[in-house]
């Protein structure tokens, strides 16, 4: 009997190397799957790069992939010795790169491996992606499921051999029972149940033991899987469970010809709230998205969170309309604003969708294209994007385009344009709004809805704000002091907003022009404000200790309200030009307008109405009481000498004919 229970003890580390080796091979696998799919995804956005043009812009790219952390080392080279490295230095160089076959193959904790890639080095069309990987990840996984593991059989097995001195011949068939039980353990069977019938006691409850070990080993085995498939902040799946039942869902499609959708979004302003209030109030934000989306679609299809603010929606059974719909009613369930801690905060998304089998017949595809469509959906402002082939010539335009900015900035490229804002009570012009738009030397005008976007993306919006005021702070003075109570508003980003320098440099360019302070009017998007109200607030209120007025933009477009905003240093509202256009008496509208005047008033604020394109929309405010007007009814955007001519000209009765 001793024996049979020596035999158990030495049965349990081959129990437990069994599932250790068992975990250990899916973790490794599951490792290098993810590095082998982020290396082809990586060549592929390499493979179309024009390297004739930025010669910095591999090298940021590369920068910007290390930020992440998973990989510590990049490089592309090839057999005559060109070669393209991160500019930042890092611990790994090219000297450390050998390529591994395994996890842990020369002990230095890099997973190194490198692809072949079709771009273009000194001529030559063969070059090579080099990759490093952290280890550590895995690494660390690995050893803390060892010590959980040799925790539990260190325990275990000081148990049987207290028990070891009490055995004799009566429980030698309960024994055998449970030494055969051991086996089928030992061979990682583990889903019978252990059950011994016996009078003795210690036998009984060495069964009950060994049947509530067995549990425990499930139930950790369950945890180790749920927490390999699952996001740990959200609860979500992750990306290699996203993965996993893509690629069940296309083969499902494939063999019912059926269809469905995948959606990846990416969420906005998600990054300032991180930035600014601490990665506790980011990790809430995450918490909150994730319940709103989940809440948002069918238990039979699929949520995960994949990446830091990214997540993808697997929605089955679908068409593209449907899909469509079911995206913008996640976009719309993310919006409204939430408290945390105190602070009012609020978040956006950009959605792009995918549709089986049109857009793509692989989980790759699929994925690749729904991104592309993404990011066609951020650049242009809108909350969900479908893909189609147009995006890639789109995606290719938009990075090329953002190269051109950083020249057009610096060649000068840039100009203002103005739009006069006419006071209804003396019925003349006292001030102009400051437009920028881009003069491209290849493509012509530019829309500012296609190069704001990626000012902010490629952080130049600042500096573009700036720039094109500066150049026009001189000129703009003389305007100001010619014509009394002039005013020039320029309009500022989210990011200026954030940006607790832009107000420096902007009094800096007051104290070199001599362009008065009291002068300016920024305006600011509601929902700007809203994306962080203290931080805003605060910033705010040095804008108006400088001088500096306030006017909230694009009024009615957002989640704020009148109420709420009398908080902040605001002195004007601006209604936005949706409610304006064809505004009339009959129309939906026109209860809001009427309502934002009053309420601007009583509330201490002057309201401007922009789009202002009618006779009879101009009648129609001056009865609602509105304190000034600017849209196409009086003049479209103009230059300055254009401006200048104007006001010298202007002439109220024209516009009431």
């Amino acid at each position: 009997m001793a024996g049979a229970l020596l035999i158990h003890l030495v049965l349990l580390p081959v129990l437990y190397l069994n599932i250790s080796q068992t975990f250990k091979n899916s973790a490794e696998e599951q490792f290098i799957g993810n590095a082998r799919e982020i290396s082809g995804l990586l060549g592929d956005m390499f493979s179309v790069v024009d390297l004739t043009g930025d010669k910095n812009a591999l090298p940021n790219f590369m920068d910007y992939i290390l930020l992440s952390g998973e990989i510590l080392f990049i490089e592309i080279d090839n057999k005559h010795g060109s070669v393209i490295r991160p500019r930042e230095i890092t611990l790994i160089t090219a000297d450390d790169f050998i390529e591994d076959d395994y996890i842990g193959h020369h002990n230095d904790n890099v997973y190194f491996m490198s692809i072949p890639l079709a771009i273009s080095l000194d001529g030559n069309r063969n070059s090579t992606l080099k990759l490093g990987f952290d280890e550590t990840v895995v690494l660390d996984k690995l050893a803390d499921v060892n010590q959980r593991s040799l925790i539990i059989l260190a325990i275990y097995s000081l148990g049987i051999l207290l028990l070891m001195g009490f055995f004799t011949k009566v429980i030698t068939h309960p024994l055998r029972t449970l030494r055969a039980w051991s086996r089928e353990v030992a061979k990682g069977e583990t889903d019978n149940e252990v059950k011994v019938t016996t009078s003795i006691k210690e036998v009984d409850n060495l069964s009950f033991d060994l049947e509530k070990m067995r549990q425990s080993l499930l139930e950790l085995a369950e945890r180790m899987q749920f927490k390999a498939m699952h996001d740990e902040l959200t609860g979500l799946p992750n990306r290699a469970l996203n993965d996993d039942r893509l690629e069940q869902t296309v083969t499902r499609a494939s063999r019912e010809n059926s269809s469905f959708a995948v959606l990846l979004l990416d969420l906005d302003r998600f990054k300032d709230i991180n930035d600014t209030l601490g990665h506790g109030i980011g990790d809430e934000v995450l918490r909150i998205v994730a319940s709103r989306l989940n809440s948002g679609i069918r238990e039979s299809d699929t949520i995960s969170r994949i990446g830091g603010d990214e997540f993808c929606a697997i929605v089955e059974g679908t068409e593209r309309v449907v899909a469509e719909n079911i995206a913008l009613k996640l976009a719309n369930a993310i919006e409204p604003p939430f408290q945390i801690n105190g602070h009012t905060l609020q978040v956006g998304t950009s959605i792009g969708i995918a549709v089986f089998p049109d857009d793509g017949m692989t989980p790759e595809l699929l994925i690749q294209h729904a991104d592309i469509a993404m990011y066609e959906a951020k650049y242009k402002g809108l909350k969900v994007a479908s893909y189609h082939e147009d995006m890639n010539k789109h995606r290719f335009e938009d990075m090329q385009l953002s190269i051109e900015l950083r020249d057009g900035i610096k060649s000068g490229q840039f100009e203002a344009v103005f739009q006069p804002k006419i006071d209804l009570h003396s019925d003349a012009p006292v001030g102009c709004e400051l437009l920028t738009q881009w003069r491209h030397p290849r493509l012509g005008i530019i829309s500012t809805e296609k190069f704001i976007p990626l000012a902010e993306r490629e952080n130049l919006i600042g500096q573009l704000t700036l720039l094109v005021f500066a150049e026009n702070a001189n000129r703009l003075k003389g305007l100001v002091k010619t014509i009394k109570g002039f005013e020039v508003s320029i309009n500022i980003s989210p990011l200026n907003l954030l940006d607790t320098t832009f107000l420096d440099e902007l009094n800096e360019i007051f104290l070199k022009t001599g362009f008065p302070a009291s002068s300016l009017s920024v305006e600011v998007t509601e929902n700007a404000i809203m994306s962080n109200p203290l931080r805003s607030a605060r910033i705010l209120e040095e804008f108006a200790k400088a001088g500096v007025k306030i006017a909230i933009d694009d009024f009615g477009t957002g989640y704020s309200s009148l109420s709420y905003l009398q908080k902040f240093p605001i002195k004007e509202l601006k209604i936005d030009k949706t409610f304006v256009i064809g505004l009339h008496e009959e129309s939906s509208n026109y209860p809001i307008v009427n309502a934002t005047i009053a309420m601007a008033h009583d509330l201490g604020m002057t309201v401007v109405a922009e789009g202002v394109e009618e006779q009879r929309v101009l009648e129609l405010l001056e009865n609602l009481d509105c304190d000034y007007v600017q849209g196409y009814h009086f003049s479209k955007s103009m230059v300055y000498d254009d401006l200048v001519n104007w006001l010298e000209s202007f002439d109220m009765s024209a516009y009431r004919k």
